[in-house]
């Protein structure tokens, strides 16, 4: 199991693992989130502090989570996904280990995640591992909660 920076030939296999988790897990979630960074991860991606890793297990990628800037402090985590047949390997602890890595040599002060109800392993990964609710907001019908780590 290696954790890598995105390299565009992971394209495919990138929107492929995050559309069919979408697609399966997520249906109703669809409508909330707009997958056109997925479209382009090394543009939406690719600039001064941002950055999109994965987890590559037997030459098949099976984790992602991107790292977007917010605003000159903060910086926004997503797409933290791990393919079905992955989880409970440790392979979230590894991909937000290496974002929150990555945040703090970017001199980041906080990172913010946004997940929907339904998605309870990202939220209990993430207030595992230091991050607090701040606030939750009804949006279209979905509660959609925000959480912040302090760098």
């Amino acid at each position: 199991m290696e954790t890598r920076a995105y390299k565009p030939k992971d394209s495919s296999s990138v929107k492929k693992l995050i559309l069919s988790i979408l697609q399966k897990e997520y249906p109703f979630d669809q409508t909330a989130y707009k997958d056109t960074d997925i479209q382009d991860i090394a543009g939406t991606y690719g600039g001064k502090g941002n950055s999109f890793f994965v987890i590559e297990e037997n030459g098949e990628i099976v984790g992602t989570v991107g790292v977007k800037r917010d605003s000159g402090t903060s910086v926004l985590l997503r797409r933290l996904f791990v393919g079905e047949s992955s989880r409970g390997k440790g392979c979230g602890t590894l991909l937000l280990k290496t974002a929150v890595d990555f945040c703090k040599d970017a001199k980041y002060k906080e990172i913010i995640f946004r997940a929907t109800d339904r998605m309870m392993s990202a939220i209990k990964l993430c207030k595992k591992h230091g991050f607090d609710k701040k606030e939750s907001l009804e949006v279209s019908g979905f509660h959609i909660h925000t959480f912040v780590k302090s760098l």
